[in-house]
C-alpha cells in the first residue's frame, strides 16, 4: 500500500512518526523504557510522499487552493489530510481526479479542521469519482467499514485506528499488556505500559492520567456534534478499550 500525507498541524508529524517508528519517536518512559515498540515495524517504504502546508502563510481568502497543495500524489492509494484549511480540503477531489487514490482519510482533532458542511460536500464529491472517504473524530475513533475495502486494509496493515489491547491479570493486577491496534498518534503503546502493575480496581484513573501525560493533542473545546470535547472522547475510547481488555481477561479464566 502507498500513502500520501498532507498536513498543516503538528499532529500530522505524530501520526507519521508513529508509522515510521524511529527509535526517538517515543521517549516518554525514559530510563524505564521496555522497548515495547520493537514489536512494531517501520512503514517508511509505504510513503509515496509527505507535504506540509504552511498554515501561517495562507491568505485570509484562498482563491486558488490548488496552489497550496502538492501538484500530485504519485501512486498513492490512500491520502491522509490532517489539519489543513477547509478550503484546501475542498480542493482534494481535483487533486486526485486522475490518481490511483482509492480512499481519503480526514482525521478531525480540532472542530475547525473540517466543519460538517465541508465534510458533507467533500464526501459527496469523492463518492462521485468513486473514492471512499472517512472523517474520524478523533482519529482514534477510526473503525473498519466492514466491507474489506481500502479503509479496512489501511487499519489492518498499520494496526491503527480505535485502540485494541490485550492484558494478562494475576491476582487482580495487570501484569502484561499487548497492543493489538494503536491510536494513530501512538499513545496506546505508552498507556499500555503505564497500566502494568496496577490493580484492576481504580484503573480508570490510571488510564486517564496516562492519556493526559502522553499527551493527547485533541481539542479541549466543546464540539457541537458530539456534545463534548474531542479530547474527552479520545479519553473515553481508550478507557473503554482497557476495561474491555480487562473483562475479556477475566472471562477467559
Amino acid at each position: 500500500m502507498k500513502l500520501y500525507v498532507i498536513y498543516g498541524d503538528e499532529f500530522g508529524e505524530r501520526f507519521i512518526g508513529n508509522l515510521l517508528n524511529c527509535s526517538t519517536f517515543c521517549e516518554t518512559c525514559g530510563l524505564l523504557c521496555e522497548h515495547c515498540r520493537a514489536a512494531y515495524p517501520s512503514y517508511a517504504s509505504d510513503f509515496e510522499g509527505v507535504f506540509k502546508v504552511n498554515m501561517t502563510s495562507l491568505p485570509s481568502f484562498i482563491d486558488e487552493p490548488e496552489g497550496y497543495l502538492p501538484s500530485n500524489v504519485g501512486s498513492a492509494e490512500i491520502l491522509v489530510v490532517i489539519g489543513v484549511h477547509p478550503d484546501l480540503l475542498l480542493a482534494v477531489p481535483k487533486l486526485i481526479v486522475d490518481s490511483k487514490v482509492k480512499g481519503v482519510i480526514v482525521p478531525i482533532e480540532q472542530s475547525h479542521w473540517c466543519p460538517p458542511a465541508v465534510r458533507n460536500q467533500l464526501k459527496n464529491e469523492l463518492e462521485e469519482v468513486g473514492v471512499v472517504s472517512v472523517f474520524p473524530k478523533p482519529f482514534c475513533s477510526l473503525e473498519k467499514v466492514g466491507n474489506g475495502g481500502i479503509v479496512d486494509v489501511f487499519i489492518e496493515r498499520y494496526r491503527i485506528g480505535r485502540p485494541k489491547i490485550k492484558v494478562e491479570i494475576v491476582e487482580d493486577v495487570i501484569r502484561r499488556t499487548h497492543v493489538l491496534r494503536s491510536a494513530p498518534c501512538g499513545s496506546t503503546w505508552y498507556i499500555a505500559q503505564q497500566v502494568k502493575g496496577h490493580k484492576v480496581k481504580g484503573i480508570k484513573e490510571v488510564v486517564s492520567k496516562a492519556h493526559h501525560t502522553y499527551p493527547c493533542t485533541a481539542s479541549m473545546e466543546i464540539d457541537r456534534e458530539i456534545g463534548d470535547t474531542i479530547l474527552h472522547k479520545a479519553g473515553y475510547i481508550i478507557r473503554e478499550e482497557v476495561l474491555k481488555a480487562i473483562k475479556e481477561a477475566q472471562d477467559s479464566r
